[in-house]
């Protein structure tokens, strides 16, 4: 009981973390983005989806916004309030699932809250 309550704290004091390094940052891109081409084909409709920033930058991107203890997933690219974002999932060290997500936009790589 008193590890669960430990790692409670652990996840409150990394949110709060984050939300406070969230509204302090500002974001300076001037490095070269990647492209990244996927094409889906089905009978009737392909789908191109082209991103100007890659699963890497957007990884690198979302680092930005985390704290101590913290590590990153795999991005994935999907879509989110409207917005075409790579899924950044963010784990705390010591638990083995993602306990939020950071989404950083496909075409600019701003973060999208």
């Amino acid at each position: 009981m008193e590890l669960e309550f430990k790692n409670v704290i652990a996840v409150v004091f990394i949110m709060a973390i984050l939300i406070a390094v969230s509204g302090c940052t500002s974001i300076s891109n001037n490095t070269t983005n990647n492209t990244t081409n996927i094409t889906e084909k089905n009978n009737t409709d392909n789908v191109n989806t082209t991103t100007d920033i890659s699963a890497d930058k957007a990884k690198e991107l979302a680092t930005q916004y985390t704290g101590i203890g913290v590590t990153l997933g795999t991005p994935t690219l999907t879509t989110f309030k409207g917005v075409k974002v790579w899924k950044v999932p963010v784990s705390t060290s010591g638990l083995n699932k993602p306990v939020d997500n950071i989404y950083i936009n496909a075409d600019t790589g701003k973060r999208v809250q």
